[in-house]
């Protein structure tokens, strides 16, 4: 994402005190989910959604739970403490951070990896301004030789490096992406709707399933709720995602989105839905999503 790669940006992660003056803490927290379910494309049509999404999206609940634990600290220690909270919203090396607070090692495939609980959780900062006893630094690479991750992945986006090219990674085109997706890794989208879960399923890390306390079961729409995104207009897609982590891909991308599920995982009956959406909008990235999808389902 081109926004981090700014010079205030890059400033900001090399000194955390530019985010929050006098900072002399930083503490790093690992928020359980459940990751969803890997299916058989051949199976009846299905869509997946990253794990993390299910519930009250985590911008929304994590910062309450850090107010709650700086408050805790200062009782605790009988201090005035000032602190601030973030959850994915800065320019924070969080897995780094993480890593170096003892939580975990960073994996192949770019996630960072907790020997108790795996990589299904989603990190979170608190900066205050007290010294507190750090923890010991993860220093134990655990991956070993292990390359499940590498080959699972569907469009070939994890590195040998550990760093993931972020121009073919399904989370990435399916969330942050404001543009199409390039029709020669559409159709290795599969059956992801939203996000993606592949490299951290296939991880034997990953074999016990979290509690987690946001969380009832993962995430799927079936294809008519696939279809039916595609009608919502912009208020009814607000009403209904405004406190789901899935608002983050905006009506749009969203559309775009099922559209590209619908052609990958469709039958060819569908293409009359995909062609009359095509003349209620006027967005070229949707019309030539939809304009992919109807000749995905009716290949010559």
């Amino acid at each position: 994402m081109a926004y981090l790669q700014t010079v205030r940006h890059r400033i900001m992660r090399q000194r955390p005190e530019q985010l929050f003056p006098g900072v002399k803490t930083i503490i790093s927290l690992a928020w359980p989910y459940q990751l969803s379910k890997l299916i058989d494309q051949n199976s009846a049509a299905k869509a997946l959604i990253a794990g993390y999404t299910t519930g009250v999206d985590y911008h929304l609940v994590l910062p309450a739970k850090l107010e709650q634990l700086k408050n805790f600290i200062k009782i605790l220690l009988d201090q005035k403490i000032n602190g601030q909270a973030f959850t994915d919203s800065a320019p924070i090396l969080e897995r780094e951070i993480a890593s170096r607070a003892g939580l975990g090692w960073i994996g192949k495939n770019s996630c960072l990896i907790s020997p108790d609980i795996g990589s299904a959780f989603l990190l979170a900062e608190l900066f205050i301004d007290y010294a507190l006893q750090p923890d010991q630094p993860f220093s134990h690479d655990r991956c070993g030789s292990c390359h499940r991750c590498i080959d699972a992945c569907p469009t070939g986006c994890i590195q040998n490096d550990r760093t993931i090219d972020s121009s073919r990674c399904i989370s990435y085109l399916t969330i942050e992406n404001k543009g199409l997706i390039p029709e020669d890794l559409a159709p290795l989208l599969g059956k992801w709707l939203f996000g993606c879960d592949i490299c951290q399923t296939v991880c034997p890390w990953n074999k016990t399933k979290n509690e987690a306390p946001n969380q009832s079961g993962a995430p799927s729409m079936s294809e008519e709720e696939v279809k039916n995104i595609l009608i919502l207009s912009e208020e009814e897609f607000t009403n209904r995602f405004k406190h789901s982590a899935l608002f983050r891909a905006k009506r749009k991308g969203f559309q775009r989105n099922a559209l590209v599920w619908l052609g990958n995982n469709g039958k060819s009956e569908i293409s009359a839905f995909i062609e009359n959406f095509v003349h209620q909008t006027t967005d070229p990235d949707l019309i030539s999503s939809a304009i992919w999808a109807i000749k995905k389902l009716n290949p010559k």
